[in-house]
């Protein structure tokens, strides 16, 4: 960033006095730009907007009551069987009646009440000794050794995993991970045992993440994006690659398309939907779906705009409602196929009609993203081919979110080990999430297998083939 002279220019002539008012002018239209960005307008999260952004509608309240309405039908925790209950105390009514009757009690219980608790101390400890020999007649030494099967660690298969979940789905850093286990299990482990466990873990996830890799590449539909990732003082990034069914995120030092090519495979067979951003340029017109939620973002910073810039931007705000609401329309049912298509051309032509107008407006930037809108227009509507292209890059945002979180509150990694560990179990937990898997008792399962030499499960069912241990 250049830094202001100290004293400010002097004109010689008129010309030169207006010449200097229109760069400040300029200067200062963006300055006043970026001082209005907010999660409507630009990529900016919302955790970033201040109390004081009125820029988002506000919703209307409604006049009922706080709380359940009446008629609602109420929601109660089901009871576990009998046979699942570690401690069951019965209780009889009194055996004579104040009239000095007997009282007879059921056979049965007329109410159950259970209450659920943790255990004060659930962990186990198991002790492996090995002995010492020496033979009898040469006085060789000689040593027992540990299974194959047996953890070179002290940590079993339930706390690694426990370990891996608690950084990949809640987010935790290792020294919050270290405090829980302290405070919560009475377990003392060192940062650098908590980070070796993580790195124990990582390689067991290899297979299940090729896995995964190779079922997004295949996929009909894919969403991809990617965010701002630190090693170190390295920046790198977070590249996120999800379908129905699975999502495969991957670390690379590159936001280049090389890096895109190697998530998504060099010739992908899909629709890939993504924002503009150039690093997607490689691929068909006919295979990519431009996000509609990035152009209604841009489009509203253009709207919020002084003149004949907010006048366009307007126009085109109206527009890209309507894109919505008629496809909102559609999927309710509301509007039959004929109607959608006819509608959906009508606002296409009134699109392309006013970035056309948008292409001479004065101000240069908003002028730019009318220009690449009309380059990349036939990548807007890829959706009107399939019913089932979304209009939005939700999807990807919404699983790399996690993540963006998770980066937040750890200060980014400081090896390629915990590289290969976020992008596996990122992978892993999103993938459960989508496949409504428990992503503990998955990861159990599979670190478990390794650990005792069991044929490696296929937990997504991605048919990648195993090799026999």
């Amino acid at each position: 960033m250049s830094r202001l002279p100290e004293k400010p220019p002097k004109v010689r002539s008129l010309a030169e006095a207006q010449t200097l008012i229109n760069e400040l002018w300029i200067k200062l239209q963006d300055f006043e730009t970026q001082v209005k960005q907010n999660s409507g307008n630009s990529s900016k999260p919302p955790s970033s907007d201040g109390p004081a952004d009125r820029s988002q509608p506000k919703k209307t309240g409604s006049d009922k009551k706080r709380g359940a309405q009446k008629g609602h039908k109420g929601h109660r925790r089901a009871l576990v069987a009998e046979n699942q209950v570690n401690h069951i105390l019965s209780y009889f009514p009194p055996t004579e009646c104040a009239c000095g009757g007997a009282v007879i009690a059921d056979s049965a219980p007329q109410y159950r009440h259970q209450i659920f608790d943790v255990p004060v101390s659930p962990f186990t400890v198991t002790e492996y000794q090995l002995y010492g020999g020496v033979c009898t007649r040469c006085e060789a030494p000689h040593k027992a050794r540990l299974p194959d099967t047996v953890s070179p660690t002290q940590m079993g298969s339930q706390l690694l995993s426990l370990i891996s979940v608690w950084s990949g789905q809640y987010h935790l850093s290792i020294r919050q991970i270290q405090s829980l286990l302290n405070d919560q299990y009475g377990l003392s482990f060192s940062v650098g045992a908590i980070s070796q466990a993580q790195g124990q873990v990582s390689p067991m996830l290899t297979c299940t993440h090729q896995g995964i890799k190779v079922a997004v590449q295949h996929a009909a539909i894919i969403h991809a994006d990617e965010t701002r990732h630190q090693r170190t003082n390295e920046r790198r990034w977070m590249w996120i690659a999800t379908s129905h069914d699975a999502a495969c995120f991957m670390t690379h030092y590159s936001r280049a398309q090389y890096a895109a090519k190697r998530l998504l495979g060099d010739s992908p067979t899909g629709i890939i939907v993504t924002d503009q951003y150039a690093g997607y340029n490689w691929l068909p017109d006919q295979q990519r779906q431009l996000c509609w939620a990035h152009i209604l973002r841009n489009i509203t910073a253009m709207a919020e705009h002084e003149g004949y810039t907010g006048f366009i931007g307007k126009q085109l705000l109206l527009i890209c409602q309507l894109i919505f609401r008629t496809r909102h329309r559609y999927e309710q049912g509301q509007l039959c196929q004929a109607v959608y298509q006819f509608r959906m051309q009508r606002l296409r032509r009134r699109f392309r009609s006013n970035l056309e107008n948008g292409r001479v407006i004065p101000n240069s930037r908003y002028q730019g993203r009318c220009q690449y809108l009309l380059k990349d227009e036939a990548m807007c509507w890829t959706f009107l081919a399939d019913d089932q292209i979304p209009l939005t890059n939700n999807e990807a945002e919404r699983r790399i979110r996690g993540y963006v979180l998770w980066r937040k509150g750890s200060y980014g990694v400081w090896s390629h080990r915990g590289e290969l560990f976020r992008q596996r179990i990122l992978s892993h937990v999103e993938t459960c999430k989508k496949q409504n898997l428990n992503p503990l008792s998955t990861l159990r399962d599979l670190v478990h297998a390794v650990m005792t030499r069991q044929p490696y499960p296929d937990v997504f069912n991605t048919g990648l083939l195993i090799p026999a241990r």
